[in-house]
């Protein structure tokens, strides 16, 4: 190795010190017990080996020294309740390391989730976010999770170090030419194993690579979704060329790599057998000239064996133990990443209204190249209703992401009663909307919990079902066998209830209504409904929006006119802000685009 590669190679076994400590210390914290567990197992892995080496020299030496039946037969039972004891102790104990493992796998699956839940919305969101995520899910859900394999890791490194040592005690009063040649053809092997090892790693990050596009093709090309497509416009024979192509490429990918494992393995054959060659010449000649009897020759060559076997265990394990530190790597850059949350703020001060400003709100994306937000400011008063509209992109969702605190501006500030939100913790201001998204997921629990999202025995019914009532799905709930208990998700539940989509958004609303925040945001809310239950939302929001600051997100300006003010935004800014009247008279966008949808709204009306 050049000095260069040397210089090259130190950050990287840094990087594995620092792993290696940061998981030891870990599970020393979480489950301190099972280095009792590895004391144990540990030499009675060694144990047994030597001890079924010994054995025969033992016979043998008793049978020469022509001793007494009774002293062969006492030795050969002590050795084998020494084997036996050990043969027992190492699966038990091994049982319980797996324990232990799987015990550190949910752990560091917990520190996952905890990050997850209080990372940046923006993080979790962007496409760089969800990367790191999924590449520090491999040392938690991994196919050879690094969190779990951790623990039989160092368990055989600790076993091979602790058999090298106990082989070369026994093996010291061998020639210092004998035990020089077999260390240096087990060094050899070390070398070749290494050899392997980097180039297998090499392929299988681009195996991955392939796989990953191979999975999308084939994923894909069995989805209920993307099969009308693929025969409409006859993709067919275009996934086929497509995925052939990826597995020729794999092909080849594997056949480099087998070659070179061809020529490791040959080598490591060759070194083997001058390595026994060396043992038994060496062993032999002791036998011949009297330095050593026939039932040492057995013994000593076992333990040389034994020996080299060792050294194989410690190569092998060694490479795991690089592939757990990459592994732990990608876990703490996701786990240990800094985020808003982490910094102490205090509560946003209770009020009998909120108003909302926006002051030169600046946002863009990580990695995005332009701003989605531009220079926005508008104030509203707290209890007023305010209608959100504009084309498609305009930045309708992501503003409100701001004002929920589920973003941080770029630059400029958004305020809540004079408070700028950068200054309050993030729960109180989660504690102030009551938000029904485009984009929502429902838990696997009850219909009564994903609405009042809190445990059964802390739901309020009566108010579970007036909540209900006012999001228009009450009788639907009420015909359920189960009622309001009845399991959502079907993917857990297979008794588990389907609901349409316009029932999904009212189930949406009944939750919002039930948290009763003081800030009421509804996006799109009427995305899914049909044109009566539309009208029947329409009516009714004044009353469920009563006594609170509002927001309503549509693409929809028929919606508009039961807010007090509109907000229309374009490309990212304000393009006009008031009551609907007043954007009408001004004859700008929103009265092109109000007299647009109008016009088609008309045609449908006369077609009927």
């Amino acid at each position: 190795m050049s000095s260069e590669d040397f210089r090259m190679k130190i950050p990287e076994l840094r990087q594995l010190k620092d792993n290696t400590v940061y998981m030891l210390r870990n599970w020393y914290r979480w489950h301190r017990r099972s280095f009792l567990y590895l004391a144990a197992r540990i030499p009675a892995l060694v144990a047994v080996p030597m001890l079924m080496a010994y054995a025969p020299k033992v016979i043998m030496d008793c049978v020469t020294a022509h001793a007494p039946v009774s002293t062969l037969v006492l030795r050969v039972a002590l050795l084998s309740a020494g084997i036996a004891a050990a043969s027992w102790i190492a699966p038990f104990m091994q049982q319980k390391l797996i324990g232990s493992s799987q015990i550190l796998r949910m752990r560091y699956a917990v520190l996952s989730f905890r990050k997850t839940m209080t990372a940046d919305f923006v993080d979790v969101e962007s496409l760089a976010g969800r990367e790191r995520l999924e590449r520090s899910q491999t040392f938690v859900n991994g196919s050879y999770s690094g969190a779990q394999d951790f623990c039989e890791v160092v368990c055989m490194l600790a076993q091979s170090i602790f058999g090298i040592i106990s082989s070369v005690a026994l093996l010291s009063e061998l020639p210092a030419l004998m035990l020089f040649l077999i260390v240096a053809a087990c060094a050899c092997e070390f070398l070749l194993f290494r050899l392997e090892y980097r180039a297998d790693r090499k392929s299988r990050d681009e195996r991955n690579r392939l796989l990953v596009k191979f999975s999308y093709f084939y994923r894909t090309s069995h989805e209920f979704a993307a099969g009308k497509d693929i025969r409409l416009y006859g993709l067919g024979d275009w996934f086929i060329k497509i995925t052939a192509d990826v597995l020729r490429t794999y092909t080849r990918v594997i056949g480099r790599y087998l070659g070179v494992s061809f020529s490791v393995s040959a080598s490591r054959a060759l070194v083997s057998a001058a390595r026994d060659g060396i043992a038994y010449f060496f062993l032999i000649s002791a036998v011949l000239n009297g330095s050593a009897s026939v039932s040492d020759f057995i013994f000593l060559f076992g333990i040389v064996t034994g020996f080299s076997g060792y050294v194989t265990m410690l190569t092998t394990q060694y490479n795991q133990l690089i592939r757990c530190s990459l592994e732990c790597s990608k876990f703490r850059e996701y786990v240990e990443s800094p985020e808003r949350g982490q910094v102490s703020l205090p509560a946003l001060p209770k009020a009998d209204g909120y108003a909302v400003e926006f002051r030169d709100v600046h946002f863009r994306y990580r990695d995005a190249e332009e701003e989605t937000i531009r220079g926005m400011s508008f104030s509203v008063k707290a209890g007023e209703n305010i209608a959100i509209v504009g084309e498609n992109g305009a930045g309708k969702t992501t503003a409100i992401k701001l004002l929920c605190a589920l973003y941080a501006p770029t630059s400029g500030e958004v305020l809540v009663s004079g408070k700028p939100l950068s200054t309050v913790s993030q729960k109180s201001c989660f504690d102030l909307y009551s938000v029904v998204f485009q984009d929502y997921r429902f838990l696997p629990v009850s219909i009564a919990e994903n609405v009042a999202l809190c445990e059964e025995d802390k739901i309020d019914r009566d108010r579970l079902w007036d909540c209900l009532a006012k999001a228009g799905i009450r009788e639907k709930i009420e015909s359920l066998p189960e009622r309001e208990n009845s399991m959502m998700d079907k993917s857990v539940y297979k008794t588990a209830v389907d609901f349409s989509g316009g029932e999904k958004q009212k189930l949406l609303l009944a939750r919002a209504l039930y948290k009763d925040a003081p800030i009421l945001i509804l996006d799109e809310p009427t995305a899914a409904l049909d044109p009566i239950a539309e009208n029947e939302l329409y009516l009714q929001y004044s009353a469920l929006s009563a006594h609170k600051t509002s927001f309503f997100i549509s693409h929809r300006l028929s919606s508009t006119r039961f807010c007090d003010k509109i907000l229309f935004l374009s490309d990212g800014k304000i393009a006009e802000f008031g009551t609907h009247e007043e954007l009408m008279q001004k004859r700008g966008k929103y009265y092109r685009m109000y007299e647009l949808q109008s016009y088609y709204y008309r045609e449908e009306a006369d077609a009927i």
